[in-house]
């Protein structure tokens, strides 16, 4: 996802001011997003099986957020950099959403199939 996405970066920096170019690569664009916020509620619903239907309330309440804080960095960058450098803003979302995904497949996780029970605390 993230070689896509920033392909998609690219491509409308380099092409930003043409305007057929620009809808074809939104509309792969909306492609690879579409990809990503199937990956990302796959991930939090297997990871919280004992609570599907609160991992998925947490999943569209970060999807909403991410797209607001998305929009004002955004917003903030054609306001003070112009339309052709509003492409950055996307790529730093890109570097963290990488480094979270990153993080993810990296980090120990537990064996949610490990048949040994942990003693309780008293």
């Amino acid at each position: 996802m993230s070689a896509g996405g920033g392909s998609v970066q690219l491509l409308i920096f380099c092409v930003g001011s043409y305007s057929i170019p620009v809808i074809a690569i939104i509309i792969v664009w909306g492609a690879v997003f579409t990809g990503g916020l199937i990956v990302s509620q796959t991930w939090l619903t297997s990871e919280a099986t004992e609570a599907p239907e609160f991992a998925n309330s947490l999943f569209v309440s970060f999807a909403n957020l991410g797209v607001t804080l998305g929009t004002a960095l955004g917003g903030w960058f054609l306001a003070h950099m112009g339309t052709r450098q509003i492409t950055w803003s996307g790529v730093l979302f890109l570097v963290l959403a990488s480094v979270c995904i990153w993080l993810k497949i990296k980090l120990p996780n537990e064996d949610k199939n490990d048949s040994r029970q942990r003693p309780a605390k008293i």
